[in-house]
């Protein structure tokens, strides 16, 4: 393993080096692959965090897994609107980096991050002040709604915490610097699993509640902002001065430039996942039931998901890096280069799960019904995830480019299918699960075609909106 790394990491100072003189042009240029391992050990190491934090769930309370999964979309949902800020944010820092411009990047991401804090305030009022409405709203069953409310009123009422961290984590990711935004994440959930471990087998069984395993994240995330705030504060090109910066003179200026991106990218996330509530409220009407064979094919699908979750990220920076450095023919061979690798890593991955489904499903429940029902979902998974990683790639690359609205309206309609389509055959024709997949394929397969088409307009024209 150190000499797996040892190795990495020359190849990515290597990388580098090539990316500042210029000379990574020709076919052996790694800087895709050298910027984009920090990544996926972060993402690897999420994963198998959140494999290990459902076994302790499932530890405390079976409950717990379906009263998380009742109310996990809508948190998300609530979570993602800090992306109106941090998305926008990182569109315009990576032509920054690619100027040299620093100034200006350390005047937009001390901007965005105030306008995160407060944010996350905003969304702990509405919480409290219309929790109720929000649980009848999303039909959590019954017998979850006090274990799902509580759990909802620390990870909401404490969401600031979370802002920030995702704020610096993409600023990060957005200049380059992957091995921070790693180091953070992986701090944020090691301490996450090891404050829950310890509540587990330290805090006797009666005393135990849903809250408690909320708060170990929570408290994760003010560890992980601890982090953040002190590398930037370090940074040469960053070195983040609240109190001895211009930033409270341009904070509207600023605030307003990041929303006019933000507000398409980061409103395309909440509306998906707003759609995502939505189809898990279907789920919800299924049953208990439905929502374990969901959380438990969830985990095994993280790591599907991990070229689509990765990938983009690197091929984004690069992109938003070669307009800063006006380079069309560096940012074609990038997305040809990713393309390339996220099919190629995701049928990988695709025939290592249908191996293992069962195997893994079986860490969780040994009910053999349950069980049947999660191979039934991963095949279903394993027949649509080429669409989503060709989706999540390209759009990744029309918000990089400064094409923010095609994205948003791509999802709107994207929703509007999935939801139908969902209700169509997973309820009214009575399909259950596997009718609700039909829904989340015809979503992907119309996105990622559409997007595909939008960006070879684009390149056919030489139309790269952050240039203007």
């Amino acid at each position: 393993m150190k000499i797996y790394v040892s190795g990495c990491t020359k190849m990515m100072k290597t990388a580098q080096k090539k990316w500042i003189a210029g000379t990574g042009s020709g076919a052996r240029d790694y800087t895709l692959y050298g910027m984009l391992y920090p990544i996926v050990l972060e993402l690897i190491f999420a994963y198998i965090c959140s494999s290990i934090n459902q076994m302790i769930l499932n530890r405390f309370s079976p409950q717990a897994i379906a009263a998380t999964t009742a109310v996990g979309t809508f948190s998300s949902l609530m979570l993602t609107t800090f992306a109106v800020f941090y998305a926008g944010q990182s569109i315009l820092l990576a032509p920054c980096w690619g100027r040299k411009e620093y100034e200006e990047g350390r005047q937009i991401l001390t901007v965005g991050l105030i306008d995160n804090i407060l944010l996350g305030l905003l969304l702990a009022a509405i919480w409290f002040g219309a929790g109720n409405f929000i649980m009848r709203m999303i039909h959590v069953p019954s017998d979850l709604w006090a274990m799902s409310g509580d759990y909802l009123s620390v990870v909401l009422g404490l969401s600031v915490f979370q802002g920030i961290t995702a704020t610096f984590a993409t600023a990060f990711r957005a200049i380059g610097n992957m091995k921070t935004a790693m180091a953070g994440s992986c701090l944020i959930n090691g301490s996450w699993i090891l404050w829950e471990a310890l509540i587990l087998w330290l805090v006797p069984a009666g005393r135990q509640n849903i809250s408690l395993y909320a708060l170990a994240a929570i408290l994760a995330h003010i560890l992980g902002g601890i982090f953040y705030i002190r590398r930037a504060a370090k940074d040469k090109d960053i070195r983040l001065k609240f109190f001895r910066s211009n930033w409270q003179s341009r904070f509207r200026a600023t605030t307003g430039q990041i929303m006019r991106l933000g507000i398409f990218s980061g409103m395309e996330s909440v509306i998906y996942v707003l759609s995502q509530t939505i189809v898990v409220s279907m789920i919800g009407a299924l049953g208990t039931q439905a929502l374990l064979v969901k959380g438990y094919t969830a985990n095994l699908i993280n790591y599907i998901i991990l070229p689509a979750s990765s990938i983009p990220i690197v091929a984004s920076t690069l992109i938003g890096i070669s307009l800063g450095m006006r380079d069309e023919e560096r940012l074609i061979r990038y997305f040809r280069q990713s393309v390339r690798l996220v099919c190629a890593a995701t049928v990988a991955l695709e025939v290592i799960a249908l191996l293992i489904g069962r195997r893994f499903f079986a860490m969780y429940t040994d009910d053999p019904q349950i069980l049947d029902q999660c191979m039934v979902i991963l095949k279903a998974e394993i027949a649509m995830e080429l669409f989503r990683c060709i989706a999540s790639l390209i759009i990744a690359c029309l918000k990089a480019i400064g094409d923010v609205r095609m994205p948003f309206f791509m999802v709107i309609a994207g929703s509007l299918l999935n939801i139908g389509a969902s209700w169509l055959f997973g309820i009214r024709l009575g399909l259950g699960l596997p009718g609700i997949w039909i829904g989340y394929a015809a979503d992907l397969a119309f996105r990622s075609l559409l997007s595909y088409l939008i960006w070879k307009k684009h390149v056919k024209n030489h139309s790269y909106p952050v240039w203007k």
